[in-house]
């Protein structure tokens, strides 16, 4: 029985030190140590002892959100009054907003109003919370947005670089649209040289036919001067032969 004595009040005395040192630490700024002793403390602690609230603040202080969200948690199953539940529903709304898990903490900061309608602070943080939330759904279907854009544009261009055949289809038949137009020019430019060659054939007629007027006119002349001439002599020599006696 001595043995049995000695041993439950060395154990005492560990659970004691432990929990002394774990305050120490805390007190001292040490989180981290603290919370790792608050820890050790809750090991040693005799039924019925609940470290939880310390463990989660300790935590909360040492920037490990999520250990000190379930310690609140289980500090909320051994509370009773509807106040105390209220802190500890505050409690796992501010570890839930430093988590950006701003749907879980506009959750937990209405059950602390539901426990105490006169929370002034859990009804700010509702409201904050409420506005982090929306701030954060609306930049998530931005970048969903973004990302539905770049994976579009992506799939234009894997489609691109699967099927070049229709691209160089699609050229050819840009090709084969400008010969029309290529072949209307070239007709415009046989037309205009038809027109050139039929204009300088009229020119050509045209001195042709003045040429033959001028030699025409030429002989009809010469003709008359013979005419002429021929007249002038005969009357003379009539005159020359004749005798007047």
């Amino acid at each position: 029985m001595i043995i049995v004595s000695s041993s439950f009040i060395s154990w005492g005395q560990n659970w004691r030190d432990s929990l002394s040192a774990a305050h120490k630490a805390y007190k001292e700024g040490k989180f981290k140590e603290a919370q790792e002793k608050f820890v050790r403390a809750q090991r040693l602690a005799p039924e019925g002892v609940d470290l939880s609230k310390d463990i989660g603040t300790s935590a909360y202080r040492s920037g490990d959100y999520s250990a000190a969200e379930k310690a609140f948690h289980a500090a909320l199953d051994k509370s009773s009054s509807s106040e105390e539940k209220s802190r500890k529903w505050h409690n796992i709304g501010n570890a839930q907003v430093k988590q950006k898990n701003y749907q879980g903490a506009v959750d937990s900061y209405k059950e602390a109003l539901r426990e105490n309608p006169s929370d002034e602070k859990a009804r700010y943080n509702l409201a904050e919370a409420k506005r982090r939330l929306k701030k954060q759904e609306e930049e998530q279907q931005q970048n969903q947005q973004q990302d539905q854009d770049q994976q579009n544009q992506q799939n234009s261009q894997d489609d691109q670089n699967q099927n070049p055949q229709n691209q160089n289809h699609h050229n050819q038949n840009q090709q084969g649209q400008q010969t029309p137009s290529n072949s209307q020019n070239q007709s415009s430019r046989n037309s205009q040289g038809g027109r050139a060659s039929s204009s300088e054939a009229q020119k050509l007629s045209s001195k042709k036919t003045e040429r033959m007027l001028d030699e025409l006119m030429k002989k009809e002349m010469e003709t008359k001067r013979r005419m002429h001439g021929m007249g002038s002599g005969g009357e003379k020599e009539q005159v020359k032969s004749g005798k007047r006696w």
